[in-house]
């Protein structure tokens, strides 16, 4: 008798116990969504390109104000998320790690990769251009072939364009590629980027300064930060 009464009484105690940590811990959390697996940002590879960009701008902007924020690969993917239509929604990861990796390799800052592909289609995969360039980061078919085949990247022809993930890997490379050419003046080779190296050697030999998409640009990657700084000082504030 009273070995079924302890028995009972355990039973009512562990029961009231996983009622408590339940409801006031996060030990059960497979109602709550998880977020993708997703590699860091290189930190010294995005400070170095984004003080390319700005110059002296870059103190005491917001790209400076996020240094060492260890969620920014996670905040890029939000940013990813959001501007994608629902039906490219599931390539968020995928594209966010492509960006992410490749602004590594060619050591470049990965929200000034957000801010050319917000410029160029709006994150759209499969818009065509006025002049035949295609996907996210619109590039042309006849460049894009020869910058897979100078770098390696598979190619199968135009419909490789339309793939979100090697339509980023051939237009970085490009930006890479135009980024070398003009000595890593960021007004240049992002000026190049839209109308050509040809066009931009034309320009600087007539002295005139390209502003138009380099400054549409910039303005698109000054808004990513200045997002990405708002979202890191509640982040902050909320976990204090």
């Amino acid at each position: 008798m009273k070995t079924k009464h302890l028995k009972s009484t355990l039973a009512v105690v562990t029961a009231t116990l996983t009622l408590v940590l339940f409801n006031n811990f996060d030990f059960f959390s497979w109602h709550k969504p998880v977020s993708p697996s997703i590699e860091g940002v290189s930190e010294a590879s995005r400070v170095s390109h984004a003080k390319e960009l700005l110059g002296r701008g870059y103190f005491g902007s917001d790209a400076q104000k996020i240094e060492g924020r260890k969620s920014l690969n996670y905040m890029i993917y939000s940013k990813v998320q959001a501007n994608l239509a629902p039906q490219w929604k599931g390539h968020a990861r995928s594209i966010t790690r492509t960006v992410i990796a490749e602004s590594a390799k060619y050591h470049m800052d990965p929200v000034f990769v957000l801010a050319v592909i917000k410029t160029e289609s709006k994150f759209n995969p499969l818009t065509v251009g006025r002049y035949g360039e295609i996907g996210l980061m619109q590039v042309k078919p006849d460049t894009a072939e020869w910058i897979a085949k100078k770098f390696k990247i598979g190619w199968n022809g135009k419909k490789t364009l339309q793939n979100p993930e090697a339509n980023i890997k051939i237009g970085l490379a490009y930006m890479n590629y135009l980024r070398t050419k003009f000595n890593g003046k960021s007004v240049r080779y992002v000026s190049a980027y839209n109308m050509g190296p040809g066009n931009m050697f034309r320009l600087i030999a007539k002295n005139v300064k390209p502003v138009e998409y380099n400054s549409r640009v910039m303005k698109n990657y000054h808004a990513f930060y200045s997002n990405l700084a708002a979202r890191s000082t509640v982040t902050t504030v909320a976990a204090n």
